[in-house]
């Protein structure tokens, strides 16, 4: 029930234990949502959220629910025909987040009993059914990890982000689906949904700075290269102007593999082999959520990501200096013939006796500082 007051609420509160979450009924991404830990925490936010949902919702609706601290996203994919038949195409595990956005998403989700998937799988279709749902949606719950139940969070009546997973375990293109059931009279969902075959990852590549506390990115894009082997959706290519005024998603990286370590293993070939340059994005730090143990073990709750430790390997350029360059050793040779003359460092002797310094090999680039350096600070 919606609440009227933080009187409701601190009375609601009592009925279901500490903590709550108090949430906005029109929130999304995180915003509008807020733990209390006990009677005075709710009664004193209770106001400050209202305020912001009607800020960015228009809409100053809340309610309150008991918040898991171990808690797991888990969707079901549904799919309806209008007419009271609903399958459902596996369930999706999405708590690999970063203050409530989504970071990975597989399918199967791991480490839950065949009851419980059971269980999620049922309890959507039932709600699909009861509505006559018609063409694709999404039904979400939270997994409490720690008591093995799951509770209804909302339903998302569109294609997901993440549907690319279940089309490549299951085969089923929902696109297709979803304009054959609207345009063709003639076509029939099948009577049963296909068991899913081995598992699929999906990284979210998003324009934003994640050495600068993921501010967002923007500019020209100078290289847009993605393995052929995998399945990318996005908008990007060398040259795209990225505009910091939308969202941030340019592409989805997904990889089906024989089972989740395979799975999970492609992924992290994928992403090493993936190329986007021109400004930042957040491409390293999924590389290392990819090697991360906790990820790699399986079973992560969506508080998981706020204790992953991301080491940035770089430096911000605070001053540019004068003829600062990136040499490697020899250079460029051999093009004369068109019109092209050699070029590598000034001073050849003394960057393959710096590198050999540090452990690299004669021909790691480097900065060859000729007149004045640049200021750089390390992160």
């Amino acid at each position: 029930d919606l609440l009227a007051s933080a009187q409701e609420a601190v009375a609601a509160a009592e009925t279901i234990g500490y903590p709550v979450m108090l949430k906005s009924t029109a929130g999304g991404g995180g915003i509008g949502m807020k733990v209390c830990r006990d009677a005075e925490e709710l009664a004193k936010e209770f106001e400050s959220v209202v305020r912001l949902s009607e800020r960015s919702f228009g809409s100053g609706g809340v309610f309150i629910e008991r918040f898991i601290e171990r808690g797991r996203h888990v969707e079901v994919q549904i799919f309806g025909d209008g007419e009271g038949r609903v399958l459902a195409l596996g369930e999706r595990d999405c708590s690999v987040q970063r203050r409530n956005q989504k970071v990975f998403e597989e399918t199967p989700a791991p480490d839950l009993s065949d009851k419980v998937r059971e269980e999620l799988h049922a309890a959507a279709v039932k709600l699909g059914e009861s509505v006559s749902y018609r063409s694709a949606g999404t039904v979400e719950f939270i997994y409490d990890a720690d008591r093995g139940d799951f509770f209804f969070l909302e339903v998302n009546t569109r294609l997901q982000v993440e549907h690319g997973v279940t089309e490549l375990v299951t085969g089923i293109d929902l696109v297709e689906w979803m304009i054959r059931l609207a345009l063709d009279p003639e076509w029939t969902m099948p009577a049963s949904a296909p068991a899913p075959q081995g598992h699929a990852i999906q990284a979210r590549v998003y324009a934003e700075d994640p050495n600068h506390n993921f501010r967002p990115s923007s500019g020209l894009l100078t290289e847009a290269t993605f393995p052929e082997w995998t399945r990318c959706d996005g908008w990007i290519a060398a040259g795209t102007e990225v505009s910091p005024f939308y969202d941030p998603l340019l592409s989805k990286v997904m990889v089906h593999g024989r089972d989740r370590a395979d799975a999970a293993a492609l992924l992290s070939k994928a992403l090493d082999e993936t190329r986007i340059s021109g400004f930042e994005t957040n491409l390293r730090y999924l590389r290392q959520v990819a090697c991360w143990e906790t990820f790699l073990a399986g079973g992560v709750a969506m508080r998981d990501m706020a204790r992953f430790d991301y080491r940035p390997n770089t430096f911000d350029v605070l001053s540019a200096g004068t003829m600062t360059t990136v040499q490697d050793w020899p250079g460029r040779t051999g093009l004369w013939e068109v019109g092209v003359p050699p070029c590598g460092p000034f001073d050849s002797l003394s960057f393959r006796l710096a590198n050999r310094l540090v452990g690299n090999p004669d021909g790691a680039p480097g900065l060859e500082i000729t007149m004045a350096g640049p200021t750089l600070r390390v992160i």
